[in-house]
């Protein structure tokens, strides 16, 4: 194998013996010998200078291994300058020789950061899509996310997917590969793995196709329904038990058999000695259905997912990017109705601003609101504060269900962050102890740690709640071999040693209920659309009725995959019309239009041939002075840290009227401030409290509407909360 650098540049920046100082419009050629490494592990940042060509070598073998397959790739850095990066940034890309196929096995190399030089390692684009910082790629042509060069006069006929996890992922790839719909991905991290998806531990529910295992359609529904309280749409747990096994192994197990090569992803699920899929129990699950990697489920199949859609010619990815507005436009053809054209844009790294167009819709993809409480599992950053839900309340778009919010019952709490220790632990035997040793769990439930996730959270709350709260919780699994458990859990056990100390196999984890997940949201029907045309929502961010008030373990990522699968085939078939919703999300005044895709397609046309030419290209908001930017920024990181702990201390595991009440007055209040101060000083730290803060009230004023006690939904009398406050707690269980 070899690799072949080709170099442009405005000025001298490569000094090796390997190359001349090469200058702009002029090419060097450089053959390195080269070994490409598996394609499963070819995913790594890998970080070099621009000083010498041959640090470049010596970086990029060090992150490569040998393979019996080698194959040749050009590797192309321009040092041209990109929006979105500091000065003196530059690309570079991947590039298979013409007799490379495309696979979903070949998963690209990430960003490259070097001192003042980022640079993107992309593929091709005649064969591959565009993966940069505030840039979309259209065809050929790599336009800058700015006032001047932009994205404003981009072919519309596209859809747009905020998001890049599971739901975001799956629905690009379906809409691109079986629909041919020409894709635009919109990222806030840095790269596409930068999202919820990336974290989950424990696994995406499969089926047991063993007879002993008594797996079966039947028996999952009847789990989802139990765990969810009695609140879940009948249809929505139908359609996930029943199109879940074939969505897994389209999207998730496609190994390329059947004389074609793999588009979607082949994630490397644990398997048993004979070669089958590892199944593994988890709480509230009548069978062990949960295919799995290890403790790093959700890291292996986003950074396969992923891998798909960048390696898919009709997908661009925008990374860097957030949206702060959706573009709605009213009373489409005469109606009461309104469709959504397209969306406001903001690149975190320059501060500039844009809109983007759609005649295909937009899809919001981008998660939940769990990191706007105190305590949460979610990982700190832009992802898990509540921009769905914004984005949908500021469109006018319908949000049900917003009270249940699901708080993980074991979460570590040793002072740090909390940190998930996932439910497969509980599944495989781990046991809640107080602080004396002893196993409490049978005493608020027959199941024990197996019994649904807001019953155990309740019980961990109501012990933790002891001595005036100061309770102590441990998850103790000491008990099962050493080995077996490092090896299983070989996440957790990394975090424990490396960052507090612990040993997973010899001491007990003190624990603490934390934010989790979101039950309700955008409300949407079977296809992911909603009361807006041309709007659909997929995965966490979406109410699709199937979680009900509390959500069953490993649902999630399944969740993700069959919507939004589903909302791509929706958009790419025109044959289905609108009114085939479910009754439930009918009932619910999904007010979902009666039209096929292809009609919605025409008419955003037409909104967006009156729209367009009214609008100016926005320019880029500046500060007065740096002062009042760090001055905003500080101002909104207080801000977001007031909704924080607003939410947990009212809106929490446990919930009162009073609390309730005054939860809404103190978020009325931040969301008031916190627009004031986006409009006036807008960067990501500003648009983090704008959203966080709206979200937040619209879960406290759902929560204050709602007075009965159901699922995650826990709601106590006032007077109740003069006694003891162990006794309220317990008694809630």
């Amino acid at each position: 194998g070899s690799l072949i650098l080709v170099c442009h540049s405005q000025k001298s920046v490569v000094h090796s013996k390997l190359c001349s100082p090469c200058h702009r419009r002029q090419r060097e050629f450089v053959r390195l010998p080269l070994t490409i490494k598996p394609p499963s592990v070819c995913d790594r940042i890998i970080t070099f200078t621009m000083m010498s060509m041959s640090k470049i070598s010596s970086s990029l073998s060090s992150a490569v291994t040998s393979s019996s397959a080698p194959t040749r790739r050009l590797l192309k850095i321009s040092s041209v300058g990109i929006s979105g990066f500091s000065r003196g940034c530059g690309s570079a890309s991947i590039l298979p020789d013409s007799t490379t196929t495309r696979s979903n096995s070949t998963v690209p190399l990430g960003s490259v950061r070097c001192n003042k030089n980022v640079f993107m390692l992309q593929r091709d684009p005649l064969t591959f899509p565009r993966l940069q910082s505030g840039l979309i790629n259209n065809g050929r042509n790599v336009r800058h996310f700015s006032s001047s060069s932009s994205i404003y006069n981009e072919d519309p006929n596209h859809l747009i997917i905020v998001g890049s996890g599971v739901a975001g992922s799956s629905a690009a790839l379906v809409a691109a590969e079986k629909h041919n719909i020409p894709v635009t991905m919109l990222c806030a991290g840095a790269t596409p793995n930068d999202c919820n998806s990336y974290w989950a531990q424990g696994g995406i529910i499969y089926r047991n196709y063993d007879p002993e295992s008594n797996d079966s359609a039947e028996s999952l529904m009847s789990d989802i329904h139990k765990a969810g309280a009695g609140l879940c749409d009948s249809e929505a747990v139908h359609k996930l038990a029943t199109e879940g096994p074939d969505r897994v192994r389209e999207l998730l197990l496609d190994d390329g058999q059947k004389g074609r090569d793999g588009v979607f992803a082949n994630v490397p699920f644990d398997r048993t000695a004979n070669g089958e899929l590892s199944c593994c129990l988890e709480a509230s699950h009548s069978a062990p259905r949960i295919i799995h990697h290890a403790d790093q489920s959700g890291k292996a199949i986003t950074e396969h997912i992923t891998a798909a859609a960048m390696n898919h010619p009709l997908i661009n990815i925008v990374t860097d990017c957030v949206v702060t507005d959706l573009i709605v436009s009213d009373n489409i053809s005469g109606s009461n109705s309104s469709i959504c054209i397209g969306a406001k844009i903001f690149n975190t790294k320059t501060g500039e601003e844009g809109s983007i167009y759609t005649t295909r819709g937009v899809t919001l993809a981008s998660g939940g609101f769990g990191g706007i409480y105190k305590y949460s599992t979610n990982p700190v950053g832009f992802n898990a504060l509540g921009s769905s839900v914004a984005l949908g309340v500021r469109a006018n778009a319908t949000c049900k269900d917003l009270e249940y919010v699901q708080f993980h019952p074991t979460a570590l709490n040793t002072g740090e962050k909390p940190f998930l220790l996932t439910e497969a632990l509980r599944g495989e035997g781990a046991k809640l102890r107080d602080a004396d040793g002893y196993a409490f769990a049978h005493e608020f439930h027959e199941s024990g740690e197996l019994a649904p996730r807001d019953i155990v959270a309740r019980g961990v709350f109501a012990e933790l709640s002891k001595n005036e709260g100061n309770g102590k919780v441990f998850l103790d699994i000491t008990h099962r071999d050493a080995d077996w458990l490092r090896n299983r859990f070989p996440t957790i056990q990394h975090y424990l040693q490396t960052r507090v100390g612990l040993d997973i196999a010899k001491d007990r984890l003190p624990i603490t209920p934390a934010a989790h997940y979101t039950c309700g949201g955008v409300l949407s029907d079977a296809q992911g659309r909603t009361n807006v045309g041309n709007l659909y929502v997929a995965g966490e961010a979406a109410r699709t009725g199937l979680h009900g008030g509390n959500r069953l373990a490993s649902t999630s990522l399944l969740e993700g995959l069959v919507w939004g699968a589903s909302v791509a085939d929706f958009v790419g078939d025109s044959r289905i019309l609108n009114t085939d919703v479910n009754n439930s999300v009918a009932d619910d005044n999904v007010n979902t239009l009666p039209y096929t895709a292809s009609e919605l397609k025409e008419w955003a046309s037409e909104e967006l041939e009156y729209y367009r030419p009214q609008q100016q290209y926005p320019s880029r908001r500046s500060f007065a002075s740096r002062n009042q930017q760090l001055n905003a920024k500080a101002a909104a990181k207080h801000l977001l840290e007031e909704v924080r702990c607003t939410m947990w201390n009212d809106v929490g595991v446990v919930r009162s009227p009073n609390g309730l009440a005054r939860a809404c007055d103190k978020l009325q209040e931040l969301s008031m401030e916190a627009e004031e101060l986006y409009t006036t000083n807008p960067c990501l730290e500003t648009i983090m409290v704008r959203d966080a803060s709206c979200s937040g009230l619209k879960v406290a004023r759902s929560a204050a509407a709602n007075r009965v006690s159901q699922g995650a939904h826990c709601i106590v009398d006032d007077e109740e909360e003069t006694d003891e406050y162990e006794e309220t707690a317990a008694a809630m269980v």
